[in-house]
């Protein structure tokens, strides 16, 4: 009887090991698609003209999936075309070959820490760049303009000040920081504040959205 309990807890014991094989090859089987086959869908290929649009920006961030308002969509539009009339270099130019323009931009989006890039032509504003279409000449040298763009400020710092009704002065002041916790604007914080009328200080902590 023993010996059958041990046998039982030795086939448990291999079992258990043998499905954490398997999960760790299945998660680097995931790991290996996303990094190096999945299209990266937060970098959108447009026109230059067409980006230079606000409609334009609003079409190429709702195919990233992220959420950009009309104020910030106008914004992004002028200061894209802005850098396009001056030649004043955007936030990154992929210089590299047809075959590897992707990763290139994927990986410049990714260190500037945008929530998703836009990448046009160098040469031809009216020409939609295609990465399908550069992949197949892999070693052709291509020159593309990329605009990385934060759908909203990463970090939001607020100065608040309560005023004493009664009195007709300042009871209280506040100071806090908010960091961005999704692509649609949420945000969490921390922040303190100083009571005058009551002589006490304050901690808090905040979401908005």
């Amino acid at each position: 009887m023993e010996k059958n309990k041990l046998l039982s807890r030795s086939n448990l014991i291999r079992a258990g090991a043998a499905l954490v094989v398997v999960l760790l090859i299945v998660a680097l089987g995931l790991w290996l698609y996303n990094r190096y086959f999945k299209a990266d869908e937060t970098i959108v290929q447009e026109s230059q003209t067409t980006v230079e649009t606000p409609a334009g920006v609003q079409k190429a961030a709702e195919k990233a999936g992220v959420t950009v308002d009309s104020t910030q969509a106008r914004a992004v539009a002028k200061e894209i075309k802005y850098i396009y009339e001056t030649q004043k270099e955007p936030v990154y130019v992929v210089q590299t070959t047809g075959g590897k323009a992707e990763a290139a931009a994927s990986e410049a989006r990714k260190e500037a820490k945008a929530d998703f890039a836009i990448i046009t032509d160098k040469n031809d504003p009216d020409k939609q760049v295609n990465l399908a279409e550069l992949k197949k000449d892999k070693d052709q040298p291509v020159e593309l303009n990329q605009y990385n763009i934060q759908a909203y400020k990463p970090v939001i710092r607020t100065i608040s000040i309560a005023p004493d009704i009664n009195e007709r002065g300042v009871r209280q002041v506040d100071f806090s920081i908010s960091k961005k916790i999704t692509k649609d604007g949420q945000y969490i914080g921390v922040g303190v504040g100083y009571d005058i009328v009551d002589h006490r200080a304050l901690v808090k902590l905040s979401y908005s959205w």
